[in-house]
């Protein structure tokens, strides 16, 4: 090896070193990940990678003692002194290893749910992400989403120009379903819902956002809402890199629009981690400081307004199977779970629980970003994704609603890979069928991408 890159492998294993030592400084419950891990399998067991290859390259327990050892050895007593004993190890420098195993972790969270301790890997993962962006390593297709989306506001770099002639073409279609106008208002200021969905929900699987429109129409309330031709995708990859500077910076615009539309309500799409963000994170956190309007999810609005009994349903629309995935972020993250299947029974006729479910459900296998990441297709399809298969055929489901653009994207592969007999949409796609609009709903149509 030349001295250039004997220093250039010094600096890297410096600098993951001192990255791992500041955790000795940091926020307390890493530094307690680092302490309290009794080695006692739970975390594997429930491990929907694991699961799908129980070998020790996919235990939670060793990729997490990739920074676990490193800590030991350089920040305790017990692991200076006792070294292995103490389960006490250095980096070796294997960089390589070291994405790899952090980018096949779904950052799901089901650890955190059985582990005896609380032990969530996936922050020990979002810190491993992050000592390799720091170093560049992040995987050039993450690397890319972030950029584009940093620089567009959206993840797939489509201009306000696309935007507005998707919401055109959604307009055409709920006329032709239903015979009628209903308006998508875009850059509406005074509205007071300021509609932030992930971007596949208007350019990819748009009926989610036609079912919003639908909605908002029946309750008399389509001049009291808008969407953004501007800042119109709530996804954030700076939570899956570890970059907290991206996912602030990829936060900020929308919150200016927010405050720019004179919003009361940041009224969040059907997308996890984009409301886990807003909500549990900025809005909690006080990232901007105290704010002039408050952030809501979508599912809680509708779910309200079917309890309520203001919306009127003809479930013969969707007659199939029908069973929910919960995504790992509004499941175990944010708490949503009740409200979606509030739609879902409201809307379906034949709705069926997947399980375990709700905040012990199983991952998609596409979670933490790793959906957006082809060129680990086959382990996400033959790994990762396994046991989410499995949980789907248990339950007969012909349709399999989800609020995750993620997860959408990853089920639609899935399906595509072991040609499943089984559909993948929203929660409000199910609505937007069968919601009766002067006393009728949808004559159905098809939507492409």
């Amino acid at each position: 090896m030349s001295d250039e890159n004997t220093i250039s492998h010094e600096k890297v294993r410096e600098e993951v070193i001192n990255a791992i030592k500041a955790i000795d400084n940091g926020p307390q419950v890493l530094k307690l990940y680092m302490e309290m891990c009794a080695r006692c399998g739970t975390c594997a067991e429930q491990c929907p990678v694991y699961y799908g290859e129980p070998t020790k390259e996919r235990n939670p327990v060793l990729r997490s003692d990739l920074i676990r050892s490193t800590f030991k050895k350089h920040t305790t007593i017990a692991g200076k002194l006792l070294g292995a004993l103490d389960g006490a190890g250095d980096f070796d420098g294997d960089m390589e290893k070291w994405v790899t195993q952090f980018y096949e972790c779904t950052g799901c969270r089901r650890c955190a749910t059985f582990c005896p301790f609380g032990i969530d890997n996936s922050v020990i993962t979002r810190k491993g992400r992050a000592i390799a962006d720091k170093l560049g390593l992040t995987p050039d297709t993450m690397k890319s989403v972030v950029k584009t989306s940093l620089e567009t506001h959206n993840t797939d770099g489509a201009s306000p120009e696309a935007f507005k002639s998707a919401i055109d073409f959604l307009e055409e279609e709920m006329k032709d379903e239903h015979g009628i106008d209903i308006k998508i208002p875009v850059d509406v200021e005074g509205a007071e819902f300021f509609y932030v969905p992930p971007s596949g929900d208007v350019l990819v699987n748009p009926e989610a956002t036609t079912g919003i429109a639908k909605v908002f129409y029946v309750l008399g309330m389509q001049d009291n809402w808008t969407m953004s031709s501007k800042c119109f995708d709530g996804a954030n990859y700076g939570l899956f890199t570890g970059n907290d500077t991206d996912m602030k910076a990829d936060n900020k615009p929308y919150v200016d629009e927010a405050i720019s539309l004179g919003s009361k309500y940041m009224f969040m799409g059907e997308c996890g981690h984009a409301y886990r963000i807003m909500k549990m994170m900025m809005e909690k956190g006080k990232w901007w400081g105290d704010l002039p309007f408050k952030v809501v999810n979508c599912m809680e609005w509708t779910a309200d307004q079917i309890e309520a009994g203001r919306l009127e349903f003809d479930k013969s629309k969707n007659p199939m199977p029908v069973t929910y995935h919960d995504p790992c972020n509004f499941g175990r993250s944010c708490g949503i779970v009740e409200d979606p299947r509030v739609i879902l029974k409201a809307t379906c006729q034949d709705f069926r629980e997947m399980y375990p479910n709700r905040g012990e459900n199983w991952c998609c296998g596409g979670g933490g970003g790793l959906s957006a990441m082809d060129d680990i297709h086959d382990f996400r399809m033959n790994v990762s994704g396994r046991k989410k298969m499995e949980q789907v055929k248990d339950t007969g489901a012909k349709y399999v609603a989800t609020a995750c653009s993620n997860c959408k994207r990853q089920f639609m592969q899935l399906i595509e890979y072991h040609k499943a007999d089984f559909a993948v949409g929203g929660v409000h796609d199910m609505l937007s069928r069968a919601i009766m609009i002067n006393g009728k709903a949808a004559e159905r149509i098809d939507y492409e991408s």
